[in-house]
């Protein structure tokens, strides 16, 4: 109901948010982001350690081996630059044993913490702002395959620190993409003392220790260029401040708009406004309308079925047929009593069906009273809906399937499903031995016996 009234409502103010990003595009982003995260760690946990193990101090056994220079490079902790090497071994050593180049096999670049932190905010939801600070300390309280993630959540009056649970342990987890980074970032952590997560080197030997904005905007640029990430033949507009809402469209969709699953870290109206509110979300709002109407039709088109219990209440208490039937409580008593029975239930008002004219006679069928909020169902009906029921299984056999579908199937999953569950096993036990004792004849209404 809280999606209808979000629909029902319109925007909030006149602010439009942006859009999420289409499946499409995101499972382009996720596999470029995927494969990048995986040459990253065959880089920096196999290639890089082991050539690093062939080498030797260059000033003993030459500048003229990669595996001499990448040794130089970790005695330096990343710090040599290709200006440094010409200064000591010239431009032509320096040139072809470039540290630009070997110094990627010990210490991630800006490359591989970009990817993992794209697939990070895909996969959590989490604001792009609070990602970026995220320090090497934020995993807290691991348990069963889950992990708390403690972040600075930025607000317009100030900071505070929140946490997420999230799922933990395999590598397309949120939990065990942080591991990774984790990982990939110990060297550089070490040298640099510092907590953040994101820490990198960049070609010209600089540690760095965070993402900025215009370095995040600058690389988002580079990977659609890198992957050829496109939508409808052009070049994706990649900006990680929408992947929130991209997670969130995915939550929504999957839980079918219940807000209690969706508005985690907001307030239900931000969420309604800020993240339901988005083009690509417009098809499910409209099939919710849809299928709210369909389910008042259902409901106004469904009897109402009284249990033993309920119908004992009501002759105790008949002030309550307005609150359990919607009539007067001076209707209830030919309700119960069978004086407003037809065959297969008793009738509100058989002068004002909702199938026909007020003042005249009900005109739908004589077993269309399955299907029509007028009817009241008692145990005392049981007998003649099983023998019904048991007829239209009959007809099923000699009827094509199609026209036994349009006459009776409706019917019948009235029975099984609305009908049957509502009452006792002994109930329904002794009203099909009933069913099954007395002549079909005797189940047609009374009324069609009076001029006889």
């Amino acid at each position: 109901m809280r999606r209808l009234a979000h629909t029902s409502a319109g925007p909030v103010g006149s602010y439009t948010p942006r859009d999420a990003y289409s499946p499409y595009v995101v499972e382009q982003l996720r596999a470029a982001a995927r494969s990048d995260v995986d040459q990253a760690l065959r880089r920096l946990t196999l290639e890089g350690p082991m050539l690093l193990e062939q080498g030797q101090d260059p000033r003993v056994a030459g500048w003229d081996s990669d595996a001499n220079v990448l040794w130089e490079i970790h005695r330096s902790r990343g710090m040599l630059t290709r200006q440094q090497l010409a200064q000591q071994v010239g431009q032509s050593l320096a040139d072809e044993h470039s540290p630009g180049r070997l110094a990627p096999l010990l210490y991630p670049t800006s490359r591989d913490l970009f990817a993992l932190l794209l697939l990070f905010c895909l996969e959590s939801g989490m604001e792009l702002e609070a990602a970026r600070d995220l320090t090497s300390d934020c995993l807290k309280n691991p348990n069963r395959g889950y992990v708390q993630i403690e972040y600075l959540k930025r607000r317009r009056h100030g900071q505070e620190w929140n946490t997420i649970r999230v799922r933990d342990g395999s590598s397309n987890s949120p939990g065990g993409l942080l591991r990774l980074a984790l990982r990939l970032t110990v060297a550089i952590r070490e040298t640099t003392g510092s907590s953040a997560l994101w820490q990198f080197r960049t070609k010209e030997g600089i540690l760095t220790t965070g993402f900025s904005t215009s370095a995040v905007t600058h690389m988002a640029r580079r990977f659609v260029s890198a992957h050829g990430i496109s939508d409808e033949s052009r070049p994706v507009e990649l900006r990680l401040s929408r992947l929130r809402k991209t997670y969130k469209a995915a939550v929504y969709k999957v839980t079918g708009g219940r807000m209690s699953a969706f508005v985690q870290g907001h307030s239900p109206d931000v969420a309604a406004a800020h993240y339901a509110n988005i083009p690509s979300l417009r098809d499910l709002h409209e099939q919710a309308v849809a299928d709210g109407l369909q389910d008042a039709f259902n409901e106004a088109r469904s009897p109402s079925v009284l249990t033993p219990e309920e119908e004992e209440h009501l002759i105790q208490r008949p002030i309550e047929a307005g609150q359990l039937l919607g009539v007067p409580p001076k209707e209830i008593g030919p309700l119960l009593s069978g004086a407003s029975d037809l065959w297969l239930s008793s009738c509100r008002d058989f002068f004002d069906s909702p199938f026909g004219t007020k003042g005249k006679a009900c005109p739908v069928s004589f077993f269309g009273c399955l299907g029509c909020g007028n009817a009241v169902i008692t145990r005392r009906k049981l007998p003649a809906i099983l023998a019904f029921l048991n007829h239209i299984e009959a007809e099923r056999a000699k009827t094509p399937e199609a026209e036994w579908t349009a006459r009776f199937g409706e019917a019948r999953k009235q029975i099984l499903r609305l009908i049957l569950p509502k009452f006792s096993a002994s109930d329904v036990l002794s009203a099909k031995a009933v069913a099954e004792s007395l002549e079909p004849l005797l189940f047609l209404p009374s009324n069609l016996f009076g001029g006889l």
